[in-house]
């Protein structure tokens, strides 16, 4: 990668990593509570329902977080009490958003449920799950690495549930972007929460966007959207951020988004 590369991603990340990156994205969601327990659920939802139109991402997200905020407890109250399976209830075959039914949605929450009443946080379970994965032959360098923490987090949910991708060679984009949330510190849009998982090893969320920028920079030679791409990107950003490989998401993702600053 040539050094003017490097340098426009280092200066489009910094031009979309504010607190105005917010006001369109669901990250936002997450900044509205202080306590862990709620900073963590409301993510662990705003992500994985991030899927397709931003505006109607947002706007189921904001659906739920009513729903939440009318019953006067917190999202994890409400989780933990079992509230939402009013919500669910008499319509678990019906579509909520895209192919994410009420059961879903269900089968989501009574997850996150369980994660709840067994930890102080969500992340503490995760934490001690990554902690005491098996080794496994990272991808193409002959060395054995722990498992990928979005597959860690993947198999922790029912497989019938859709909002979560249970593919091993998938992108896994909602995850990765999740953790992106939740690892990166020094953010203003990211939490910093976990920091017990090292954010070098986080990978890109791959989205159309991101990919469509990545490919027009050569900055990958695969075509589609899965794990072996996004190890690939994220690799490479190393070139550009060492320690912090996430960070050129906002250079891709922000370009990508917004049009007009296309090159």
């Amino acid at each position: 990668m040539d050094f003017d590369l490097i340098e426009k991603i280092k200066n489009l990340a910094e031009k979309y990593e504010t607190a105005d990156f917010l006001k369109a994205d669901p990250s936002q969601f997450m900044h509205r509570y202080s306590e862990v327990r709620d900073k963590e659920a409301v993510a662990f939802l705003a992500a994985n329902l991030a899927f397709g139109n931003r505006k109607q991402i947002l706007s189921h997200v904001e659906q739920i977080l009513s729903v939440v905020e009318l019953s006067g407890k917190t999202p994890s109250e409400w989780i933990l009490s079992g509230a939402y399976n009013a919500f669910c209830e008499n319509r678990l075959e019906q579509t909520f958003y895209r192919m994410y039914t009420y059961n879903d949605l269900l089968l989501f929450f009574d997850t996150l449920s369980v994660l709840l009443k067994e930890n102080a946080t969500i992340g503490d379970y995760f934490k001690a799950k990554y902690e005491n994965s098996p080794r496994l032959l990272g991808e193409g360098l002959g060395v054995r690495s722990k498992m990928r923490l979005h597959t860690i987090i993947a198999d922790s949910f029912p497989v019938d549930c859709k909002m979560i991708s249970h593919s091993k060679d998938g992108a896994a984009k909602k995850l990765n972007m999740l953790l992106r949330w939740l690892v990166r510190d020094n953010s203003p849009v990211d939490l910093g929460l976990w920091t017990w998982y090292d954010k070098k090893n986080l990978l890109i969320p791959l989205d159309t966007h991101v990919m469509q920028v990545a490919q027009s920079w050569n900055l990958i030679t695969g075509k589609s959207a899965n794990l072996k791409t996004a190890v690939e990107l994220s690799e490479k950003m190393k070139l550009v951020f060492p320690s912090d490989p996430t960070k050129a998401d906002f250079a891709l993702f922000g370009l990508g988004v917004n049009k007009g600053d296309l090159p």
